[in-house]
């Protein structure tokens, strides 16, 4: 009864926090290598047309490495995961390029973790209340926002669901009387650990946790022996990436980097782990109600800890806190208003909930009830608001894949496109053109003749070199119809270089090409302004902002002398004061010891978000 109550309840928390998700996001960013490699391994188009052989891609490369030139050294790959790739896979035929079915086989994925957690707390604590509370706080944690709302991110979801499996299986056959039986248990719960490894790296928890568990259930002896299956199982699987295949590595920069972790870096994960809450859409002062909540939460956890039976489950979860974070501090840089990169939070988080639920499960029932509606509720608020990026950048693909279509139909000539919203206000929107211009042009509509080419806002160095070349050449133009991506809503705007490039302000200086990185931003936001130039001394350069009698301006930045093209990223803060669609002068100042010399660069006209 009490697992069918908390099941019930999972699905229920989770069905009001995140089903906005299933209609709401499309695919996004990664989404589109992720699907777009299951249509390829398929080897037929969305249309229903097969695909050219020179983009085939095999069943095998999911766990092979695709052939090499003689002689090519084989790359290093931080990340191999097969059993990712394969899921995909599976799901493709039935789910075809609509991202619905993909985000309910993630929250699929989430619920069941959520209920083996409350198993696996039941069986360790002996409470079904701290189990339950365990459950229903994971599956509805406001951190979640980005894990369950990018479908690229069942990463996180699918090894904690097989690392979930492992653990419960283990602690199964822990407890089996038959060593036939116990050895099957044991060899079954290897196999899944080895599936969450291969899903995600940092799974690798697994070994460590399921050590503790055995170590609780029948000493340090024997848990040494009946963990050994999966430390082999594991070790083997290690292995083979690293000596089979040569896939172990860094790879493109991915990885864990100890040297990224400073205090500052640990606080922020502090931070987010007790108040995750996007800075934009969330009040200040409910992020300190939850923080403050979820202090209380962790006094009663101490308070639990006065009951032996508590204190097993207390260690795995203590455990599993201590282990994600670790591992998220040392990872890609948190940005704490934004909640970018909040995926990170998924495994600490849910050791802190197996702390919580303990906690609570020390209250009189009646009050536990009370007390978790209220956590449940003021988790769903805050959700709700965290998600709004994730709602929003999805509306602005839309609209920026919508105006592609229609252009490349109206005009049937290769189309140029700038300034796709990378992270648009920490949500994932288009991280590399190429990879998602071929997954458009593999969905597009039949009849229509997708060719060009689309770079996020990540890729403005790109984007500047090219400019500064076509403004170098002797008819000024660009090779193809160009196009900016407005930030507000994504719909497309023509694009027109500026006639003053190259320009040379001063002996020994040459500036290629400068121009604000973004239309229509957004007011409270920063307006990047780019610039690439040639320098023989030391220069300043800034960009200021002029509205009426009012300029501003952030520090110039200091460009050394350098033989190559030097590239930098200005900011001009638009103040939250300031109108929406007024439009607000831009200024690049160059300065070269006492002389300075002064560019215009248009206009920018804010919008409210």
């Amino acid at each position: 009864m009490a697992f069918l109550v908390t099941a019930a309840l999972v699905a229920l928390v989770h069905l009001l926090t995140a089903t906005a998700a299933w209609t709401g996001v499309g695919l996004l960013a990664d989404d589109h290598q992720m699907v777009g490699m299951g249509v390829l391994r398929h080897g037929v188009m969305p249309s229903g047309a097969p695909l050219p052989e020179a983009l085939q891609v095999s069943f095998g490369s999911m766990f092979l490495l695709p052939p090499l030139p003689d002689g090519a050294a084989i790359p290093a790959v931080a990340l191999y995961r097969p059993f990712l790739d394969l899921l995909f896979f599976c799901e493709q035929p039935f789910f075809g390029i609509d991202a619905f079915g993909y985000h309910v086989v993630n929250s699929l994925m989430h619920c069941l973790t959520a209920v083996l957690w409350s198993l696996l707390v039941r069986r360790l604590s002996g409470s079904a209340l701290a189990g339950l509370a365990t459950a229903v706080l994971f599956a509805g944690w406001p951190g979640h926002s980005e894990v369950t709302h990018w479908i690229a991110a069942r990463t996180n979801v699918m090894s904690i669901c097989w690392l979930s499996v492992a653990l419960v299986v283990h602690d199964v056959a822990l407890g089996c009387a038959r060593p036939g039986q116990r050895r099957i248990g044991l060899g079954l719960a290897a196999f899944a650990a080895v599936v969450a490894v291969g899903t995600k790296e940092s799974a690798i928890f697994v070994l460590p946790l399921a050590g503790l568990l055995a170590w609780h259930r029948v000493g340090f002896r024997l848990a040494v022996v009946r963990t050994l299956p999966m430390a082999l199982g594991l070790f083997a699987w290690l292995a083979w990436r690293a000596h089979g295949l040569g896939t172990w590595g860094t790879g493109t920069g991915y990885g864990w980097k100890a040297s990224r972790i400073d205090a500052a870096s640990c606080l922020d994960w502090l931070q987010v782990l007790l108040a995750p809450a996007h800075h934009t859409f969330v009040p200040t002062t409910i992020a300190w109600v939850m923080a403050a909540a979820h202090g209380v939460l962790l006094a009663l956890t101490f308070a639990a800890l006065r009951q032996r039976a508590a204190r097993a489950a207390a260690a795995i979860g203590a455990l599993l806190l201590g282990l994600g974070y670790l591992a998220g501090v040392g990872l890609e840089s948190l940005h704490l208003p934004t909640l970018e990169n909040v995926r990170y939070t998924y495994e600490p988080a849910l050791g802190l909930c197996v702390l919580f639920g303990l906690g609570l499960a020390t209250l009189p029932w009646r009050l536990l009830v009370v007390v978790l509606a209220g956590m449940v509720a003021l988790h769903a608020w805050v959700l709700d608001h965290n998600r709004t990026s994730w709602l929003r950048v999805s509306a602005n693909y839309e609209r920026m894949r919508a105006d592609i279509l229609d252009i490349a139909r109206t005009t049937r000539q290769p189309l140029r496109v700038f300034d796709a919203p990378g992270v648009h206000d920490g949500a994932f929107g288009f991280l590399n053109g190429q990879t998602e211009f071929t997954f458009l042009k593999l969905a597009a509509p039949a009849g229509t003749d997708l060719n060009g080419a689309v770079s996020s806002s990540f890729e403005w160095h790109t984007v500047l070199h090219e400019l500064a070349t076509a403004a170098a050449s002797p008819g000024k133009q660009l090779p193809m119809p160009t196009f900016v991506a407005q930030w507000h809503d994504g719909s497309l705007e023509r694009f027109a270089l500026d006639p003053q490039w190259p320009a040379q302000p001063f002996p020994g200086v040459s500036i290629g090409y400068a121009r604000p990185g973004r239309t229509r931003p957004f007011v409270g936001s920063e307006l990047p302004v780019h610039v690439v130039l040639h320098t023989d001394g030391p220069l300043l350069v800034w960009a200021e902002a002029n509205l009426g009698e009012l300029r501003w301006f952030e520090a110039p930045v200091t460009v050394a002398a350098s033989t190559e093209a030097i590239v930098r990223e200005l900011t001009v803060p638009l103040p939250r004061t300031l109108a929406a669609d007024v439009p607000v002068t831009i200024t690049l100042v160059v300065q070269k010891g006492d002389e300075q010399r002064r560019f215009p660069l248009g206009v920018t006209v804010p919008a409210n978000r």
